[in-house]
């Protein structure tokens, strides 16, 4: 992640003002401003702590039953989503991954609400935005459907913790395609 303050200067006027102030010999502050950069990029270079790969398996889950998911009566996609139609929509057909405008709302599988927007339209660009299990579980939908989607973690989050959401973590989305704006 790096320092996030960097990129807009703050951190580096700050330790230079830091510098120029205590360290009263032109000699070290020359010395002290050689080795900030080296600080601030070893700060930028380090690699993000390594996550424990175990993938979870939606088929060996105990889900919710508040979530209503049942997936022997969803369909299984090519990558590994389950999917099914709570209200099959009469608009356009969503065939390629493009910018849409949804409403949803995010479970885990304990019934974990954990995000959810369905106050105002919220557009999102599947070709970069979304998750992959996400895009993928959407393509087929028509303009004002709903569908439930279920998403193993190699195709959500992946096996590092995300905020309250725990790695290798199977999540529910319930998805209402309101729009396509490709």
């Amino acid at each position: 992640m790096g320092i996030p303050l960097a990129s807009n200067g703050f951190l580096t006027q700050f330790c230079t003002v830091q510098i120029t102030h205590h360290f009263r010999t032109a000699r070290m502050k020359r010395i002290a401003l050689h080795l900030l950069p080296c600080i601030l990029l070893g700060a930028c270079l380090t690699s993000p702590k390594d996550c424990e790969a175990n993938p979870s398996n939606p088929a060996t889950e105990t889900f919710a039953t508040s979530l209503g998911v049942d997936l022997n009566a969803m369909q299984k996609t090519a990558l590994g989503d389950y999917t099914q139609d709570l209200v099959v929509g009469t608009g356009d057909v969503l065939s390629t991954l493009q910018i849409v405008t949804i409403h949803y709302s995010a479970f885990l599988t304990n019934g974990t609400l954990i995000d959810q927007v369905t106050d105002q339209p919220f557009p999102i660009d599947l070709s970069s935005r979304a998750t992959i299990g996400l895009a993928d579980g959407m393509l087929g939908m028509n303009v004002g459907g709903k569908r439930r989607i279920v998403v193993p973690s190699e195709l959500g989050l992946g096996a590092c913790p995300n905020g309250a959401i725990p790695g290798n973590s199977t999540l529910i989305y319930e998805v209402e395609l309101l729009s396509i704006s490709g």
